[in-house]
């Protein structure tokens, strides 16, 4: 029991070092980088989702918002949009940028990401009649060809 509360300190002492190495933020941000799918609700009802995100190397990222009709609502439109995430520890701000698929009616929201321990990417979207999100990593998906070849690593 003791040398299990040593190590636990231990590894408690080494965090803050590594979190402080010139290098972290980059170890950081990937957390967030990649291709992630989910649902987020807003006006439209219950809608499919697909954030791509890749580095930039400054400890922001840019990329692709996708979204799409769902079978269970398949009123609501697909587009998509450019977006920039700041990382900030477990958290971080994504926000639109400009479109790239834009289906009438419809606005680019921002979203208030939160990673949770088990791997999921949720929190709020922020956007008229907007509430929740949530995403899970996915393999990279087939995107239109508007919002495909959008993401650069500058």
């Amino acid at each position: 029991m003791r040398a299990s509360a040593a190590l636990l300190l231990l590894l408690a002492l080494a965090m803050p070092a590594r979190a402080e190495d010139p290098g972290a933020s980059g170890a950081r941000d990937s957390r967030f980088a990649g291709d992630w799918s989910g649902t987020y609700v807003c006006t439209q009802g219950t809608t499919g989702m697909n954030l791509r995100l890749r580095p930039q190397g400054d400890g922001r990222l840019s990329g692709v918002f996708h979204f799409f009709p769902l079978a269970s609502n398949p009123q609501a439109a697909e587009g998509c949009y450019e977006v920039a995430a700041t990382p900030d520890g477990d958290a971080a701000t994504i926000t639109a940028g400009r479109w790239l698929l834009h289906p009438p009616n419809y606005v680019t929201v921002d979203l208030d990401a939160e990673l949770d321990e088990d791997g999921t990417l949720f929190g709020h979207v922020i956007g008229p009649g907007c509430t929740l999100f949530a995403a899970r990593r996915a393999p990279p998906r087939n995107l239109p060809a508007a919002c495909g070849a959008v993401v650069s690593t500058r």
